[in-house]
């Protein structure tokens, strides 16, 4: 529960700084491609493993300094027309991300993998 918590706060406050069509632009075609990972394999967690693995350390710096920069942007959450464009396919990344997370928590790759991956977040 713990990981979903996490990462629905990480969505929010990535949307909550969307400005600009740019900066949001470039952040959900990040998350997607992040969830995009998270989807490698189906029930393979040691697939997952890997891509996720590659993906954290290829992005989440970045995913990170977006996050904060856009977080900056907006104080008052995410605007109305910014939820209507991407909304829908935040969600979709969530669940992808979510669901992963919840398959593979007790899968050892997966477990070794994050943990030698945090420090990129």
């Amino acid at each position: 529960m713990m990981i979903k918590h996490w990462f629905v706060c990480g969505v929010l406050v990535a949307l909550v700084g969307c400005k600009g069509g740019g900066d949001i632009d470039a952040f959900v075609k990040l998350d997607t491609d992040k969830a995009a990972a998270f989807d490698v394999g189906g029930d393979d967690c040691v697939a997952k493993a890997k891509s996720v693995g590659d993906w954290r350390t290829a992005h989440s710096a970045d995913y990170k300094a977006m996050q904060k920069k856009l977080k900056e942007s907006f104080k008052d959450g995410p605007p109305k027309d910014i939820m209507e464009k991407y909304g829908e396919q935040m969600s979709k990344n969530k669940k992808s991300v979510v669901d992963a997370m919840m398959k593979c928590s007790s899968n050892e790759a997966f477990g070794k993998m994050m943990d030698a991956t945090k420090a990129n977040d």
